[in-house]
C-alpha cells in the first residue's frame, strides 16, 4: 500500500507537469484506478469486504453529494461507488501536505482545501471556486459533520459549506450513507479490525435543487436524519447477525 501511494503520487505530479491541459480528466480517471487498487489489496490480503449498493434510478451527470464521514477511506470508497462521475471533496487544508498521493490528488485535482484557523472570507472564496467546478462536470462532495465520527454514528451537520455551494450553483443533491470506516480510522484500528470490517455505501435520496437558505437548511436536516437512520438500520442488522452466529 505504501508503494502504491508513493508511486501514484509521483505519477500524478509528473503528469500534471507534462500534461497540464488534461490533468483534471487524468486525475479523475487515476483516482478511480487507485481506489480500485486500494480495495483490491485490502480485500485480497486483509479480508476487508465492500458492500456498495446502486442507486435505483438515474443520476444526473452533475450533483452535490452529501454524506457522513468516518475515515479517510471514505474518499476512495466514494470514488469506487460512482465510477461514472467526477468527484471532488471538501477537505481540511492540512491534508494537502505530506500524505503520499492523497495530498497531491487534493491539490492537483482542485479539491476544496479549507483552513479551520483562517478567516471566513478565504474559506468562502475557496468554496465558491469549488462549486463552479460543476460547470466542468465535477460533482462536489461534502462531509457536513466537519470531522470524522469516531463511533460511526452521525454527528450534527453544519450548513456552511453546503449553503455556499448550493447558492453558487443550483445542483440536485444526493444523500449517501457510509459505514465501516470508523473501525479502521487509525493505524492501530487497521491492525486490529481490518480483517473483520465490512465497508458499506448506500445512495439514499436524490433531491431537486433547493432555493434559498431555508430550503437548503430544511434539506440538510432531512439528509442528516435519513443518513443517521440508515446507520442505525445497519447496526441493528449487525447485532441480529451476531446473535444468530452465537445461536449457531
Amino acid at each position: 500500500m505504501l508503494f502504491l501511494f508513493l508511486r501514484s503520487g509521483l505519477v500524478l505530479r509528473v503528469t500534471a507537469r507534462l500534461r497540464p491541459a488534461s490533468i483534471m480528466e487524468f486525475a479523475t480517471r487515476y483516482q478511480r484506478k487507485v481506489s480500485r487498487l486500494i480495495f483490491y489489496f485490502t480485500g485480497a490480503f486483509a479480508g476487508m469486504r465492500m458492500g456498495i449498493e446502486q442507486f435505483p434510478g438515474t443520476l444526473p451527470p452533475v450533483m452535490l453529494i452529501i454524506t457522513n464521514h468516518q475515515s479517510l477511506v471514505d474518499i476512495p470508497a466514494l470514488a469506487m461507488a460512482f465510477p461514472r462521475h467526477a468527484l471532488r471533496w471538501v477537505a481540511k487544508k492540512e491534508l494537502g501536505r505530506k500524505i503520499p498521493y492523497i495530498s497531491a490528488n487534493l491539490r492537483i485535482g482542485r479539491h476544496a482545501l479549507i483552513s479551520r484557523t483562517k478567516d471566513y472570507r478565504e474559506g468562502h472564496r475557496e468554496l465558491v471556486r469549488f462549486a463552479k467546478l460543476g460547470e466542468e462536470g465535477i460533482c462536489p462532495v461534502v462531509f457536513p459533520e466537519g470531522t470524522r465520527s469516531r463511533t460511526g454514528y452521525v454527528q450534527g451537520f453544519h450548513a456552511g459549506a453546503v449553503r455556499i455551494i448550493l447558492e453558487t450553483m443550483r445542483l440536485p443533491v444526493l444523500s449517501v450513507a457510509v459505514d465501516g470506516g470508523y473501525r479502521i480510522a487509525t493505524v492501530m484500528k487497521v491492525l486490529v479490525h481490518l480483517r473483520n470490517t465490512i465497508y458499506r455505501i448506500k445512495p439514499l435520496t436524490l433531491f431537486p435543487p433547493p432555493r434559498g437558505k431555508k430550503e437548503i437548511a430544511d434539506l440538510l436536516g432531512k439528509v442528516e436524519r435519513e443518513i443517521a437512520g440508515q446507520i442505525l438500520t445497519w447496526r441493528k442488522e449487525e447485532r441480529e447477525e451476531q446473535a444468530r452466529g452465537r445461536e449457531r
